[in-house]
């Protein structure tokens, strides 16, 4: 019975163990790289809008006995 209570608690108390050895660590460095230009959203919103516009334009191919 003793040791089942034991890996009741141990199951309980493991995450705030985990959050406890978690936090000792050092902090992580800080990220350097910079994100994309405002420019590279664009472009890719006009390549996505372009491919759209194309595809709806392009003439359907049915046979002659529609």
């Amino acid at each position: 019975m003793q040791r089942t209570k034991n890996r009741i608690m141990a199951c309980i108390c493991s995450p705030f163990i985990l959050n406890v050895a978690l936090a000792a660590n050092d902090p992580p460095d800080p990220n350097t790289l910079k994100p994309p230009g405002a420019w590279a959203g664009f472009v890719l919103m006009f390549l996505f809008f372009a491919t759209v516009i194309a595809i709806s334009l392009m003439s359907s191919k049915r046979g002659h006995q529609d």
